[in-house]
C-alpha cells in the first residue's frame, strides 16, 4: 500500500509504503518504510526486524525523471490545460477568480450537454469505460498481464493509451474453413449439344484422400491407446486379485489363532477347578 502525503507532516511521511505477507489469512510478516529509502520486514514468529530494501545512492540516482508534457501541446479536454486558469488563481491565492473560472468549465460543460442531448448523441468516454454490473468506471486500454522480461522491452503512453513496445508479437491462430464437399448435383451440367465431358475435379480427390489417411491416423491412434487403456486394466485386476488372496490369508491365520487361544484359556479353567476340588477333597480327608 503506498499511503499518501499527509495534510500536516515533515519530508519524512513522503514516499511510505506498508504491506503484509500472508499465507491464507495468516499473517508471516509486515513491511514498512520508504519505497525510494530503506523498508524492514517485521517477522511476526520471531519479532526479528531485518533490512528488506536499501537502495544505494548510485541507484537513487538512476530515478527516472519526471517528464510532464507542456499544456499548449496538451489535448484540448486534458485536465491541466482545462484547469491551468483555476490552477493559477489558486497558486496567486485569488478566491474569486477560480470560482469565477470554474463557472465558466461547468456552464461550457452543461452547454455541451444541452447539446448532445438535443442532437439525441450519447456521451462515449475515450479512455474509460463502464462496468454494466457494478456501475464502477475502468481504464479502457489496462493491461494487466505479468511483465515478461525476456519479451517486454518498454511501457509508454500515447494519446491516453498505454501501450507496451515488445521483441515479437504472439501469433495470432487463424481459422481455416473447411470447403464444403461437392455433391453430384452441384456438377456442372454438359450442355445438350456438343459431347464434352467436365474434367475430373482433382482437389477434391486430393482433399478426400488427405482427410481419409488423417481419419485412418486418428483411428490407429485411438486403438493404441485404447489398447494401453486394456493392458493397464488387466494389471490393476491382477494387483487387485493378489491383494484379495493376501487378505484372505491374513483372516485365516487370525481365526486359527484365535481358536488356539480361546482352547487355551478353556483348559486353564479346567486345570484350576480340578486344582480347588482336589484342595477341598484334601481338606476334608485330613480333617
Amino acid at each position: 500500500e503506498f499511503k499518501l502525503k499527509p495534510f500536516l507532516g515533515s519530508s519524512d511521511c513522503v514516499n511510505q509504503i506498508s504491506g503484509k505477507i500472508k499465507l491464507g489469512k495468516e499473517v508471516l510478516a509486515t513491511l514498512e518504510g520508504h519505497w525510494d529509502s530503506e523498508i524492514f520486514i517485521n517477522d511476526k514468529k520471531t519479532g526479528q526486524v531485518d533490512t528488506f530494501w536499501n537502495p544505494t545512492p548510485e541507484l537513487r540516482q538512476d530515478r527516472l525523471i519526471r517528464c510532464t508534457v507542456p499544456p499548449e501541446e496538451q489535448g484540448e479536454f486534458e485536465s491541466e490545460r482545462l484547469w491551468q486558469h483555476v490552477t493559477r488563481a489558486i497558486n496567486n491565492k485569488d478566491q474569486t477568480e477560480a470560482t469565477n473560472e470554474k463557472f465558466v468549465l461547468e456552464e461550457a460543460q452543461r452547454k455541451a450537454a444541452r447539446e448532445r442531448k438535443a442532437k439525441c448523441e450519447d456521451w462515449v468516454s475515450a479512455l474509460f469505460e463502464q462496468d454494466p454490473v457494478t456501475g464502477e468506471w475502468h481504464y479502457r486500454y489496462a493491461d494487466t498481464r505479468p511483465w515478461d522480461p525476456l519479451n517486454d522491452l518498454i511501457q509508454f503512453e500515447k494519446d491516453g493509451c498505454i501501450q507496451t513496445k515488445v521483441r515479437h508479437r504472439t501469433p495470432m491462430l487463424q481459422q481455416v474453413s473447411v470447403p464444403k464437399r461437392k455433391h453430384k448435383s452441384d456438377k456442372p451440367k454438359s450442355p445438350e449439344s456438343g459431347c464434352s465431358s467436365p474434367e475430373p475435379d482433382h482437389q477434391d480427390s486430393s482433399g478426400s484422400e488427405r482427410h481419409k489417411s488423417k481419419h485412418n491416423s486418428r483411428l490407429r491412434k485411438k486403438g493404441a491407446d485404447l489398447s494401453e487403456l486394456q493392458s493397464a486394466i488387466e494389471s490393476i485386476k491382477q494387483t487387485q486379485e493378489e491383494i484379495n488372496r493376501t487378505v484372505v490369508t491374513l483372516r485365516s491365520r487370525t481365526v486359527s489363532r484365535a481358536e488356539s487361544s480361546s482352547f487355551l484359556q478353556q483348559r486353564d479353567f479346567v486345570i484350576i477347578i480340578f486344582l480347588i476340588v482336589l484342595q477341598v477333597f484334601i481338606n476334608y480327608v485330613f480333617k
